[in-house]
């Protein structure tokens, strides 16, 4: 088998754009899976804020936050001895932690991490990218649906060079869900196309689902997305369907994210 530091660096690119790839179609299991085989490679040990960057943001997306908070510090001690690298993997990895951080309520904590996005990634990238995924989901977590909306408000074609591969499904699923939620006049228009761009990401798809679900005041198809999340590892999301089924459900979804370690959500 080959060795050395080639060999290293291409075992590393292999796992990481496995996990890319995977995440960005919604299979969060497989994404974990390459994200834990590159995490535990022994060879890995002195570069572990890249090793754990895309089981970061894999355990962000379903909602796991003690194995985010956790993985988190182990980041941000490895990436300051480092020497504080910039790369696309680190700056979506230390957004998936301000995400979490923000999905908690703690507000400063997030800044903190943001501020590391900044220092850990591009600019670009984070405005345009993974950082308008990240800001949608906790300010629709907020029940702000406006703010989201105006973070997505670029049309995907004008920001395709920032969401392609990994991000595409995810800003389309949520730009077409803050429709809704905001009242948009071509909601409907964006969760039918959405919904064609999706097709075959469980995520994504359930998420406009219960999407087209909340446009038409359907509570049972929109009740039935949350067993496609809890499915798909996404656990996070299949809380939020209880949260915007409202009435009795909403209870029952603000104990399910005490569960996940995360603060209660608006609709």
């Amino acid at each position: 088998m080959p060795h050395g530091p080639a060999a290293t660096h291409e075992l590393m690119d292999a796992l990481a754009m496995a996990a890319g790839t995977a995440l960005g179609v919604g299979n969060l299991a497989q994404a974990r899976q390459w994200g834990v085989q590159l995490a535990d490679q022994p060879l890995f040990a002195e570069v572990r804020h890249h090793a754990t960057s895309w089981l970061l943001v894999t355990d962000a997306f379903a909602g796991d936050a003690d194995a985010v908070l956790t993985g988190g510090e182990r980041f941000l001690h490895a990436w300051q001895r480092s020497g504080r690298q910039r790369s696309f993997s680190l700056g979506p990895a230390a957004a998936a932690v301000a995400m979490i951080h923000g999905l908690r309520g703690d507000h400063d904590a997030r800044a903190s991490w943001l501020a590391i996005v900044m220092q850990a990634g591009t600019a670009s990238e984070h405005h345009h990218g993974y950082g308008a995924v990240f800001d949608a989901m906790v300010l629709l977590h907020h029940g702000d649906a406006e703010a989201a909306l105006e973070r997505l408000a670029p049309e995907p074609e004008r920001v395709w060079k920032w969401i392609s591969w990994i991000w595409l499904h995810w800003y389309v699923a949520l730009r077409a869900e803050a429709s809704v939620l905001a009242g948009h006049p071509a909601a409907g228009e964006r969760v039918e196309a959405g919904l064609r761009l999706v097709a075959g990401n469980p995520v994504a798809g359930a998420q406009l689902q219960r999407a087209r679900a909340l446009l038409e005041g359907d509570v049972t198809r929109q009740l039935a997305t949350a067993a496609t999340f809890d499915a798909s590892g996404c656990h996070y999301q299949a809380t939020r369907t209880l949260l915007l089924a409202g009435n009795d459900h909403a209870a029952a979804g603000t104990a399910a994210l005490a569960a996940l370690g995360l603060a209660p959500g608006a609709r």
